[in-house]
């Protein structure tokens, strides 16, 4: 990647051919030269929904994500998973990168992750 814009550009192509992404709306989205962040709320085809928000910076034609927050929920508004890099769990072995599984009390260690990463888990 060689900025922000073209890195936005490609997340969005992913959306569009994602099988499972049925609308987009557009929350928040900046490009910067090499910073950007958007903020992305998905309708999904079964009914619900996935907020996706990254902030990142482009370094050496790599995407480098400084701050992240994946949130996906059932067409009831029940959260199924939440993805997030916030300071706060500091018991979680791979703090700051944690997992909220069905609820938010619910708390695991997790790997960082992407957009390109949930997309993939959430089929299409």
């Amino acid at each position: 990647m060689k900025d922000a814009a073209e890195y936005i550009a490609y997340v969005k192509s992913l959306l569009i051919s994602n099988s499972q992404v049925v609308g987009v709306k557009i929350v928040r989205e900046e490009a910067q030269d090499k910073f950007g962040l958007y903020r992305y709320r998905l309708s999904l085809a079964d009914g619900g929904f996935l907020e996706m928000f990254e902030r990142f910076e482009v370094v050496s034609d790599e995407v480098s994500v400084t701050k992240y927050s994946f949130q996906w929920q059932d067409a009831a508004g029940t959260l199924q998973k939440r993805w997030d890099n916030a300071a706060h769990h500091a018991e979680v072995p791979t703090h700051p990168h944690h997992l909220h599984d069905g609820s938010d009390e619910n708390v695991l260690p997790h790997e960082p992750v992407t957009a390109i990463d949930i997309l993939k888990l959430i089929g299409g």
